[in-house]
């Protein structure tokens, strides 16, 4: 009985957190009640599951943070621009599932694991730059500080022209390259 009910613990779970993801993604603003009603869970079973919106938007970053770690783990033997390349279209697809996180940030950018997940990530992806700066893949004359938030931002906007239907995720990952690498390339 106990593995039944384990069992039916992680489904209602993974439905929750799907039902999360495709009520978030066409609409940022939707509440508990949308997220049951798509999941086929009553609100009291989604509330046994996530106390509060903000705890499953922390649970939906937490997500996306460890399918890109996963998604990008098969790369790690590339270096600088190759492996900006690959992480920018290894990315851009995550939109049609992630971009509302875009607009929900500020509710987990406070907490302490999504923090350190960030930091870490962040701290790679400088030394990825680094890696293309003294390769002279890009410009070494802009500091590394700046390219990662340029890199963020560019990612942000592939993103939202995915979101907005504007581009595919492949057209947008061309634009990102493009953009990133002709504005930062090695002059």
């Amino acid at each position: 009985m106990s593995q039944k009910k384990d069992r039916r613990i992680i489904q209602s779970e993974d439905a929750i957190i799907e039902a999360g993801i495709s009520v978030l993604l066409t609409n940022p603003a939707a509440g508990m009640s949308e997220i049951a009603q798509k999941a086929g869970v009553g609100r009291a079973t989604l509330y046994r599951h996530f106390e509060t919106r903000e705890a499953l938007i922390r649970k939906l970053a937490l997500i996306c943070l460890e399918e890109t770690d996963r998604a990008l783990a098969p790369y790690e033997h590339l270096r600088g621009k190759a492996l900006i390349g690959k992480i920018i279209d290894v990315l851009m697809p995550m939109a049609d599932r992630f971009c509302f996180l875009v607009n929900l940030w500020s509710y987990v950018e406070g907490d302490d694991e999504v923090k350190s997940i960030e930091a870490r990530m962040d701290q790679e992806m400088q030394y990825v730059l680094n890696q293309a700066k003294h390769a002279g893949e890009i410009r070494s004359d802009l500091p590394t500080s700046w390219l990662s938030v340029l890199f963020d931002n560019t990612i942000t906007s592939g993103w939202m022209l995915v979101e907005s239907g504007e581009a595919t995720s492949g057209q947008a990952a061309d634009y990102a390259k493009k953009s990133f690498f002709e504005g930062c390339g090695h002059r």
